[in-house]
């Protein structure tokens, strides 16, 4: 490959990385963050996010688009403090969810906040934080190849 072509894609990684990064980095460590640090409650699952662009919710785990399951992030609801009504809705956040066990209609979920700001939730569940750590470590790698680093 010429220079220019090495140039190229190794800036490319870099972009790249300075992208994943941060955004494994959120989805990953502010769920932890939270649950050390903020409030935890239990929620419940109320559907399921369907669509890419403006999402509209599902009641169910297996709507289809070309073939595919498309409605697997949950939505749900949660109290603003242990022991209140399920008052908030929230929306799954992550990119990336590991869906191995899909959640179902009804599923009791971890919800984590800081203090003080229960729209600022996440899920503190498993598949969420595998997405942002992979997440991550892809931004890592990306960095380490585009910083001049031998693969």
């Amino acid at each position: 490959m010429s220079r220019v072509t090495v140039f190229l894609v190794r800036l490319g990684l870099l972009g790249l990385s300075f992208w994943l990064i941060p955004k494994g980095l959120m989805d990953a460590g502010y769920p932890v963050y939270y649950r050390m640090t903020g409030t935890v409650v239990e929620g419940e699952v109320t559907g399921f996010l369907a669509g890419r662009y403006h999402p509209s919710v599902q009641p169910e785990n297996t709507a289809m688009r070309n073939g595919k399951r498309i409605a697997r992030r949950p939505v749900y609801r949660y109290p603003t403090e242990l022991g209140a009504p399920l008052t908030l809705e929230g929306r799954a956040k992550s990119a990336f969810t590991f869906s191995f066990a899909p959640y179902e209609l009804g599923e009791k979920v971890t919800v984590v906040f800081p203090q003080g700001h229960p729209k600022d939730a996440y899920l503190f569940e498993l598949g969420t934080l595998a997405g942002g750590t992979l997440f991550f470590g892809f931004g890592l790698l990306c960095l380490y190849i585009g910083a001049g680093g031998k693969f």
